[in-house]
């Protein structure tokens, strides 16, 4: 049996934007529904966080949700089994009080919430679906862990020592002991992909900040038969980035050739390095304008030392920029400021 795996939807994230909206609207009609129907895959395990907002719900994304993603799972006779992620629950030492349960609940024969740990037989293959782990049902969970003859481990982690973003390992989380057993576990949670040992977090299937920028982004297929994860690319965009330089660049020539339509509804970042034809640069902003970028942002005025091997850091996520800046203070413990700010930012990411 092949399941189709998705996590971090996050339906309504960025403050009920419109165009991220649209975005996630075109991964799923455009690239995951129709992958599902054309391979015959039924069954759809969601790996926590299917809403973004945890105190209230925007009735223009519910309405979204329910046509664009819900409707279509049962037209396209997909069973989803979801279990709860942090952004779900209301209170943070419970799962019992989510939005799924609120929001879709007994409302669709093919949409089963998992609130506790489970285990889910798929044609022979037991997998184990664990629900976010908080004060209330730690101990339950972990026993749950030791005891569970399930070999697959689906679930909703925050692991230490793992990647939270690129570059940055978070610190304070379960320790992934109690996993060690299994042949595999699959994880939502952090945002990027990444693999440590058995354990896999699968990533978001699209673009919702600018440290997603060199991501590679999609869903992913389990096949239960050969064990195989199957990664399932999402080639959409919403974030772009160039560096300008027309003193080693012909730009009027690029300008001619690129497909700006490329871009509509996109956020761009534009990194000047050198600019000697103002006239051009104008030109490369009207044409980005013109085709309706979402936002377009002009990084310049770097002085005349900085180097285009240091602008690359410029594209990095807020907190590496932050604990980079953080390494040249002196006379200060790094470590203990390090961690106040993961501590607050994580805060902020999970409200």
């Amino acid at each position: 049996m092949k399941i189709a795996l998705i996590n971090d939807t996050h339906f309504g994230v960025r403050n009920d934007s419109t165009t991220f909206a649209e975005y996630i609207n075109k991964f799923f009609d455009e690239i995951f529904f129709p992958y599902c129907k054309e391979h015959n895959i039924t069954e759809v395990i969601h790996l926590g966080d299917l809403m973004d907002r945890r105190k209230f719900v925007n009735f223009s994304t519910l309405s979204q949700v329910r046509k664009n993603f819900m409707e279509p799972l049962q037209e396209n006779g997909l069973n989803l089994n979801c279990i709860i992620g942090n952004h779900d629950t209301y209170f943070k030492n419970t799962n019992d009080l989510n939005s799924p349960k609120e929001l879709f609940g007994d409302r669709y024969d093919n949409f089963h919430l998992h609130e506790s740990p489970v285990e889910v037989d798929y044609d022979g293959t037991l997998i184990a679906l664990i629900p976010w782990i908080n004060k209330r049902n730690r101990e339950d969970v972990l026993s749950f862990l030791k005891n569970t003859k399930a070999s697959i481990v689906c679930g909703h982690f925050e692991l230490n020592g793992y990647e939270v973003m690129r570059g940055v390992k978070f610190d304070g989380g379960m320790d992934d002991a109690p996993l060690k057993r299994f042949e595999m576990v699959l994880t939502g949670h952090f945002h990027g992909k990444y693999s440590k040992n058995n354990v896999h977090y699968l990533g978001t299937q699209y673009q919702i900040t600018f440290s997603d920028l060199k991501e590679r982004k999609g869903f992913h297929v389990l096949d239960t038969e050969t064990r195989t994860l199957e990664f399932i690319e999402n080639p959409n965009k919403l974030f772009h980035f160039l560096y300008y330089d027309d003193s080693k660049t012909d730009y009027d020539e690029i300008i001619n050739k690129m497909d700006f339509d490329d871009f509509k509804n996109t956020y761009v970042k534009i990194f000047v390095i050198n600019k000697t034809k103002p006239y051009t640069f104008d030109k490369l902003c009207d044409k980005f304008y013109d085709t309706q970028v979402q936002n377009l942002t002009i990084v310049e005025d770097y002085g005349e030392e900085i180097e285009e091997e240091e602008m690359v850091d410029m594209t990095k996520d807020t907190i590496t920029l932050i604990y980079n800046e953080v390494d040249t203070l002196d006379n200060v413990n790094t470590g203990k400021i390090k961690e106040l700010i993961r501590s607050v930012y994580m805060e902020a990411l999970s409200q």
